[in-house]
């Protein structure tokens, strides 16, 4: 792949991933909320056990957002970075992410696509921790409100 089409395609993964962002900031808010719930509603005996159960998994769905939230945005600072080089040098970076840690060694050498359809893995798990975060609270308010 030449150079040019390296920096749009990265460009565009890159702007796909940002929007994990988005995904995020409503996941924290709704894990913020259930968690103030479930201690509230611990606190004063109120909520109905299956309430109780919801809000602990929406709290757990959010950590499991949070994670792939963190993995995302990493992957997208890094597609930033790459794009803004002249020459993108994918086995500098994997020398790099090996000795930090952050790569296997069985994984460095694959080429830029595998590596951005990867990253658009993550994404599409952070977005499906957050609709089972959604559910979740959904099934759990429902449940409430019908007991």
């Amino acid at each position: 792949m030449n150079s040019g089409a390296e920096h749009a395609i990265l460009e565009a993964a890159s702007a796909l991933l940002q929007q994990g962002q988005i995904i995020d900031r409503l996941s924290r808010l709704l894990t913020v909320a259930a968690l103030v719930l479930l201690i509230g509603a611990s606190a004063f005996g109120v909520a109905p056990p299956a309430l109780a159960v919801a809000l602990a998994l929406a709290v757990l769905a959010g950590v499991a957002e949070a994670y792939f939230a963190i993995r995302v945005g990493f992957d997208a600072a890094l597609f930033d970075r790459l794009r803004e080089l002249a020459t993108i040098d994918l086995a500098a970076l994997d020398v790099t992410l090996v000795r930090l840690g952050l790569l296997s060694a069985s994984k460095s050498g694959r080429p830029l696509e595998q590596r951005i359809a990867g990253a658009q893995r993550l994404f599409y798990e952070q977005g499906a921790a957050f609709l089972i975060q959604v559910a979740i609270l959904l099934c759990g308010a429902a449940a409430a409100f019908v007991s």
